[in-house]
């Protein structure tokens, strides 16, 4: 029983990923913006913030980390009740940290779960496309500051620890489909499962 952690940066192409490897397996799929947003954009109106900031020191410092600890709050009770969970989110901080996936194997072999990342890979101008057309308001920020966003970012960071990678650049030699299903025949090979 596996916790997969599908992760990568605004516009990578993690949510759609994420469904794909869910349908492709029939793991349940935990989004942090479905889980938190409504929750995400009336906490920071409650504090006096933009509801569509997720820049900012008050979304970093107070309301993020409470985001991660509903997702994975919900991801501990699944994986607790025999539940795989495919859970879809930045997770930049978290998979760049030995300590947090330390943390996260031990928990997961308490449970006798296994834990995996997959890694959604992407290149600025694809990113930039993708949330162009997603015409979401809380990446106004980024589009609008496209040059200042990519400072705050690393586009070579991977994992510390071993993950699966996904190459969906636009310019990509195999489709994000394909990519998806070779991921889910490693994965369900290591723990079972599998809807095709």
């Amino acid at each position: 029983m596996p916790l997969v952690l599908v992760a990568g940066f605004a516009g990578s192409g993690k949510s759609e990923a994420g469904k794909m490897l869910s349908l492709a397996t029939g793991w349940s799929l935990l989004d942090k913006d479905t889980l938190t947003r409504p929750l995400t954009e009336s906490l920071l109106s409650a504090l006096g913030g933009d509801p569509d900031d997720r820049q900012s020191p008050l979304y970093g410092e107070q309301v993020r980390p409470l985001e991660y600890d509903c997702l994975m709050k919900t991801c501990w009770e699944n994986l607790e009740h025999g539940v795989p969970v495919i859970a879809v989110a930045p997770f930049l901080k978290e998979v760049a940290d030995t300590q947090w996936i330390t943390r996260t194997l031990r928990r997961c072999g308490r449970i006798g779960a296994g834990a995996e990342i997959l890694w959604v890979d992407s290149d600025e101008s694809s990113m930039q496309e993708r949330l162009t057309a997603r015409n979401a308001r809380r990446d106004t920020w980024k589009l609008a500051n496209w040059r200042e966003y990519l400072s705050t970012i690393t586009l070579d960071q991977r994992p510390v620890r071993e993950h699966l990678l996904i190459d969906n650049r636009v310019t990509a030699p195999t489709p994000l489909a394909e990519q998806v299903e070779a991921a889910a025949l490693t994965l369900t090979a290591r723990y079972g499962g599998g809807t095709a």
